[in-house]
């Protein structure tokens, strides 16, 4: 069994950002005061027949299928939002409590494509994939939350969702999240999840997993059948995310400013229909600014604009007192190369620091979410640890600013064996694993000269082979496989 050798007694997640503010206070106010421009004057395309009652009902301006939604209706809907959401881990120790500028980092995606592991070339992501790549995270520390990353290509389109969410929960204890794409799909898995948790009352209390509903196809068009989804979710009282994800010069205004006005609008707009819905919907907010080339018109994942847009989106939610969910860590490289590590990094650091409770796609995303690869998996790792390391900042007390020590020591001194050098080494700092190599050339090349890449394909490997996971309770474990005989494919 793989034990990850845990060097940094530090805290990992759930540290505090919002050290990073792209924009002023005033710019946000002037975001938020637009958005609501937006809304009030051109308003959102809506189809679906009780999101449109619901709207109707509350005061909203409803023309055929052109909804405008007056401020007070959006305020209250802000009010009645719960600050607070939890996450929870089949183990407590992974429960994630989004609220304020608390910072947790994970997978994302649904990409449909895998980088094979033994063979380095491309393949279709399968219902294998799901249960390993759940293995994989939960071995790495650094990697807080499990995202169903794949979409499984080999399973029939109405069962993917109890097969995916069952193979994700009985290979990780860190909480499960993805998106639902059927009626049936959410009344299976939300079953499912109440026979794991003990009861309806203990899921709701901590849902082990989470929901992401995609309702907005932008700019200001909800989808008609998401939007069944996420009202069907809303009632379940399972926390649902508002995904959308605009480009700057596609789908949405090409200047930063306007995509963030465009975004913010939808993001309301959909915050509305949840506590409309159910009010105390424990709702995330899910707003992913993007970027097209504008040369080809293609999405880009790794682009630096990304990285300040969903940092600076933060700041709107942290306006709110609403969780945010948004994405970092993305590349547009198609392997585990140079420009996936700078892409990676730039964005994580920037959005971490931001603030954001809930950054996703941030580990083993390949080529703009259509790949995943294991590796990358090991070395996201590394620099997600590296970014949470940032945020938690430098902490400055009588005891770190070591005055008694430089005069104990003296000049000419040394602090290598100095008693407050030993007490404090393993928290003042940060150690990769052995993936990232700090040793001289001389050592380096003893041990054959093996790049990070290499070295991160063999740690994948080697968790695969060795480490085993918290099963489910095997009554559990047994109810559901009998509950469930006409879906599950294990």
């Amino acid at each position: 069994m793989v034990r990850m050798t845990k060097k940094l007694e530090a805290p990992r997640k759930g540290l505090v950002g919002g050290q990073y503010k792209p924009l002023t206070d005033e710019e946000v106010e002037q975001i938020h005061e637009a958005s609501l421009e937006v809304l009030e004057r051109t308003g959102v395309q809506i189809e679906e027949s009780e999101a449109l009652d619901l709207f109707k009902q509350a005061g909203a301006t409803v023309d055929g299928n052109r909804v405008r939604l007056p401020r007070s209706l959006i305020e209250d809907a802000i009010d009645k939002a719960p600050s607070t959401v939890v996450l929870a881990g089949r183990d407590p120790e992974h429960d994630l409590i989004l609220e304020d500028a608390r910072v947790y980092i994970g997978t994302g995606g649904a990409a449909l494509e895998v980088l094979d592991l033994d063979t380095g070339e491309i393949r279709k992501a399968v219902l294998d994939d799901v249960s390993d790549m759940a293995r994989i995270v939960d071995a790495l520390d650094n990697i807080h939350f499990f995202l169903i990353p794949i979409y499984p290509t080999d399973v029939p389109e109405d069962q993917v969702e109890i097969n995916k969410y069952y193979a994700s929960l009985a290979n990780t204890t860190k909480h499960v999240q993805a998106g639902i794409y059927t009626q049936r799909g959410i009344r299976d898995v939300v079953a499912m999840c109440e026979e794991i948790a003990g009861s309806a009352e203990a899921l709701r209390a901590r849902p082990l997993v989470s929901f992401i509903t995609s309702w907005m196809v932008s700019p200001l068009k909800f989808a008609t059948d998401v939007t069944a989804l996420l009202i069907q979710t809303c009632r379940q009282g399972i926390p649902v995310v508002l995904s959308a994800a605009p480009m700057a010069g596609s789908t949405s205004p090409v200047t930063l400013a306007g995509t963030l006005v465009q975004l913010n609008a939808e993001q309301l707009s959909g915050l509305t229909l949840t506590q409309l819905v159910k009010p105390g919907t424990p709702a995330i907010m899910g707003p992913i600014p993007a970027t097209a080339d504008m040369r080809s018109g293609k999405y880009l994942g790794g682009s630096v604009e990304l990285g300040i847009s969903n940092a600076a989106i933060t700041q709107l939610a942290h306006r709110y007192r609403v969780p945010i969910y948004n994405s970092a860590g993305m590349t547009d490289s198609k392997l585990p190369d140079i420009q996936a590590g700078i892409e990676k990094a730039q964005s994580a650091i920037q959005v971490a620091l931001a603030g954001t409770n809930f950054i996703h796609h941030a580990a083993g995303m390949l080529e703009d979410m259509s790949t995943i690869a294991y590796e990358q998996f090991v070395i996201d790792n590394e620099m997600l640890g590296m970014a949470m390391r940032a945020v938690r900042g430098i902490d400055v007390n009588d005891e770190s600013l070591a005055v008694d020590v430089i005069d104990r020591v003296g000049p000419g001194g040394h602090y290598l064996a100095d008693e407050h050098t030993l007490r404090y080494m393993r928290t003042e700092h940060y150690y990769p694993s052995s993936v990232f190599d700090r040793q001289g050339r001389e050592e380096w090349e003893a041990d054959g000269a093996v790049d990070a890449w290499l070295r991160a394909k063999k740690a994948a490997r080697k968790i695969l082979t060795t480490h085993e996971p918290a099963p489910l309770d095997p009554d559990v474990d047994a109810w559901i496989k009998e509950q469930f005989a006409d879906s599950l494919v294990f």
